[in-house]
């Protein structure tokens, strides 16, 4: 009888198991199909801070990441319309860039051309890599993790694929903090410009379920990478707000990790 029990309990552990993967990957679905929907508005957008005071920030925030150094090797996760992607390849490194967006990679393909860089673009889910351990020098990501199911996997597979003496810069904000902390609760403070007849409604309920939105950062982050093995964490807190009351917000930052 003990010996039934046990094969009813695995075999109820395996049904539940699918049951999360199925429901994981309907989520990653959705989130892929919105942002099919927002990728050209979403390239507008970065093609307005790659010619503008958006550019000179984060070329100052790269460098600072990057120079000395000697890294060759880049990973853009998250690639997006390829903002980071044009950056770095325009300041000589090697990019490779990831994405699981068909729309968003066709419009980085596009700012890579127009820019006359070359970046390797893949199609590629950032909490499962396809590239092999100890690939890159540097990797790099701007407002991704908080819009993944699974983020210390995410981290994992990008320290996977870091190199010894590799570095790791993170760009994300507390974007859906509202769940946990209702003054956090502002969203015109995040809205973007060109929409494109897009509603953000889908992603704001997506967000809304994610574990980082419950999350306060970038101390979480710091944690993670720390029991990951970083051989050095820093968390820079990039943009506050106080409010009238006193609580200061902390809206978003940069992780910076050495493996």
């Amino acid at each position: 009888m003990g010996a039934d029990l046990s094969s009813i309990c695995r075999g109820a552990a395996i049904v539940e198991r699918g049951i999360i993967r199925q429901a994981m990957g309907r989520k990653l679905e959705e989130i892929r199909q919105y942002w099919n929907r927002r990728a050209q508005g979403y390239a507008l957008s970065n093609q307005e801070e790659l010619e503008g005071e958006s550019r000179k920030y984060w070329e100052r925030q790269l460098r600072q990441a990057l120079d000395g150094k000697g890294y060759q090797k880049v990973l853009d996760i998250g690639c997006g319309p390829g903002f980071f992607s044009v950056l770095l390849a325009q300041m000589g490194y090697e990019v490779t860039a990831v994405d699981y967006t068909e729309n968003m990679l066709q419009e980085a393909k596009k700012h890579a051309a127009f820019y006359g860089v070359d970046v390797n673009f893949c199609r590629m889910d950032a909490q499962k890599l396809e590239f092999a351990d100890a690939s890159f020098d540097f990797v790099v990501s701007r407002n991704v993790l908080w819009n993944l199911e699974e983020p210390e996997q995410a981290y994992k597979e990008w320290f996977r694929v870091l190199k010894k003496g590799g570095s790791l810069m993170n760009c994300d904000g507390n974007f859906y903090y509202y769940v946990k902390d209702a003054d956090y609760g502002d969203r015109h403070r995040w809205e973007h410009r060109h929409m494109e007849g897009v509603c953000a409604n889908p992603i704001d309920q997506i967000g809304e379920s994610l574990p980082m939105a419950k999350t306060f950062r970038p101390q979480w982050d710091m944690k993670t990478l720390e029991a990951l093995g970083a051989a050095k964490v820093d968390g820079k807190v990039t943009n506050t707000q106080t409010l009238d009351n006193g609580h200061q917000l902390v809206l978003n930052f940069i992780i910076q990790a050495v493996k």
